[in-house]
Order: structure tokens, then sequence, then C-alpha cells
């Protein structure tokens, strides 16, 4: 059984966080538009919350069917891939970004501009997986 006020609440964080992305003044369109500190933190910050939140949908999903335990983040997404609830497309680029996850949380005095531009450039895949997760609950389940 879903609990869908949780998982409500954990989408609409993802979506205010890619709108927060969206900013106004926020124009990254290159590497270099990071070299600017504040920018380079906050949008530093607001990809690792993304991370952690998609973590967090994943994992509600996972534990409402009775997935397995997973020990990793990455294997969240490997038990939604494998257990068709998502694509293995979305599963592989999910699982990926968790080492970008990792880095922002526990290694950010090693983070460089390319590290945060490079998960920016992938960061709407959790648009698709949270499109994905809809389907899931307008479904009911799989």
């Amino acid at each position: 059984m879903y609990d869908v006020e949780r998982i409500g609440k954990i989408i609409s964080d993802i979506e205010r966080y890619f709108r927060d992305l969206e900013l106004e003044g926020l124009n990254i369109k290159n590497v270099e538009d990071l070299e600017d500190r504040k920018d380079f933190y906050a949008i530093s910050m607001v990809l690792f919350s993304i991370l952690n939140r998609a973590i967090d949908l994943g994992d509600e999903i996972v534990m409402a069917n009775n997935l397995g335990m997973p020990s990793t983040y990455k294997e969240i997404f490997r038990l939604l891939t494998r257990n068709e609830y998502i694509g293995k497309d979305i599963g592989e680029e999910l699982s990926n970004l968790v080492f970008y996850r990792n880095l922002l949380s526990h290694e950010y005095y090693d983070l460089t501009e390319e590290d945060v531009f490079e998960v920016f450039k992938r960061i709407d895949i959790v648009k698709k997986f949270v499109g994905r997760i809809k389907e899931i609950l307008r479904e009911g389940s799989l």
C-alpha cells in the first residue's frame, strides 16, 4: 500500500527544486557559468536535494511493494528496474547519479565545476522517474 501523502510530498519537493533550478539569474549553459561561487554552491545544493528526494521516492516504492531491503542507494534503482517499475535506461542513469549524490554529500571539498555541470546536464532523468511513478500511482500498482 502506497503512502500517497508521503509520496505526494516527495514529488512536490522535487518539482519545487526543479523550479528553483530554473530561477531567473541562474542561467547555467556551460561549466564556466559555475565559476561564480554563489551559483556553484546554490546549484550544488539544489541538485543534491533533487537526488536525495529521488532516492526517497524510489525507497517508498520499493518498501510499499516489498521488493527487498536495499543496502545502497544504487540498489533501490536496481530493484525498481529488475521488478519493471522503471525502465533500464532510467534505472541505470539514476544509479549513475548516486555517485554524484555521494560526491555532493561526502566529498564536497573535491567537487569541481565540471562535476556540478555534469549532474546539471543529467538531472532531467529525475523528471522522467517522477513521471513514471505518477503513472504507477494512477494505475494503482504493477
